[in-house]
């Protein structure tokens, strides 16, 4: 008597979740537009409040939201993006000014909406959220040897290798050069790429993505030299003759860049031109983890239309729209850890399968 009850409860809990289901979605917990909530804060200095600062300003700002979310420079070249740069003050939310430690800076509040059509418009790139640091290791020649890079000479190299990266929403880091380093890898290791030390010694800091540069500074301030970018997959090289700081540092930054952009960043598409895709996510056992799958994949970035389509035992069936493809939809997700891929192949009988791993 007793199984038979259990079987009932059972069947019974799998009704009321359906109904749920679908009665959130009545409801409108489940939009079918979800809107990226938050914008983005940008700050500018500003020499002055005119309205030619406030003009320049605007621009620069909104010209720094999309390098920050899409990585690409060639980004910025699109009619349809110098359109938007050129009355970039109509784009902003909201601005303001403040002045702190005797600097005034323009603030601008920018929807991040505008910033995802933008790129949209441009067919550009958006950055997925876990993309990793890049470690930088340094190496010059000079008319006493070579060297590690990490004098007081090299400070301006880093700085602006450091914010140059920044800007284009990777993060850039350098080693301490310290005893442990020294001991695993020398100066001429470095010059002689000998990456078999350098990757052991970039293990310390848990990276794999390594830019090394081997520069050769000459008596007139020029450099000469080579970048060279390797990770678990790649590596590649560019030499490089440069005469000021910018173009010494650009080949390198390029380079790095089309790389990571490869890697971790993702096209957008139009709502029209994006197919919908069909995921199936296991262990929703009760009302709880409904609402928690529900809101962990309204979070996914670029995500615009979520559906439920079924219920089945404890796995429910969401259709989503505005990811293009499996691929993306895996690199958008790939820093979470409440929901683990079980298939992801679209191809295979299952299908794009999760389980739910409640926090």
């Amino acid at each position: 008597m007793r199984p038979l009850l259990q079987r009932c409860c059972f069947v019974a809990a799998r009704a009321v979740l359906s109904i749920l289901l679908f009665a959130f979605a009545l409801d409108g917990l489940l939009p079918q537009a979800l809107a990226q909530s938050g914008e983005v804060i940008i700050r500018i200095e500003v020499e002055d409040r005119s309205e030619d600062s406030i003009d320049r300003a605007a621009r620069e700002a909104l010209q720094t939201a999309l390098l920050k979310r899409s990585g690409d420079r060639e980004l910025l070249q699109h009619p349809a993006v110098e359109a938007a740069l050129a009355s970039a003050r109509t784009r902003l939310s909201l601005y303001q000014f403040e002045r702190v430690g005797g600097v005034t800076r323009f603030v601008a509040q920018i929807d991040r909406a505008v910033v995802e059509n933008l790129i949209k418009a441009a067919n550009g790139t958006f950055w997925a959220e876990a993309r990793p640091p890049i470690l930088l290791w340094l190496v010059i020649d000079d008319p006493a040897g070579r060297r590690f890079g990490n004098t007081v000479a090299e400070q301006a190299l880093w700085d602006s290798l450091s914010e140059t990266f920044d800007g284009l929403g990777v993060n850039l880091r350098r080693p301490l050069y310290d005893l442990s380093d020294a001991v695993l890898v020398s100066p001429d290791g470095l010059w002689r790429r000998d990456f078999g030390p350098i990757v052991e010694a970039s293990e310390r800091y848990g990276m794999t993505h390594l830019l090394l540069g081997r520069l050769i500074r000459l008596s007139d301030g020029r450099y000469i030299g080579e970048w060279v970018y390797r990770d678990v997959s790649v590596e590649r090289a560019v030499s490089v003759q440069a005469g000021s700081l910018e173009a010494l540092i650009d080949p390198g930054v390029t380079l790095a860049m089309e790389e990571m952009r490869r890697q971790y960043a993702v096209a957008l598409t139009t709502n029209d031109a994006t197919q919908a895709l069909l995921i199936r996510v296991q262990n929703v056992v009760n009302r709880d983890d409904y609402r928690a799958v529900t809101a962990a994949v309204s979070d996914i970035q670029t995500l615009n239309h979520v559906r439920p389509v079924a219920v089945q035992g404890e796995t429910l069936t969401l259709e989503l729209k505005g990811v293009g493809d499996a691929e993306t939809l895996i690199r958008l997700m790939a820093s979470r850890s409440d929901l683990i891929w079980v298939s992801s192949d679209p191809d295979s009988e299952e299908g794009l399968v999760l389980a739910w791993q409640a926090p």
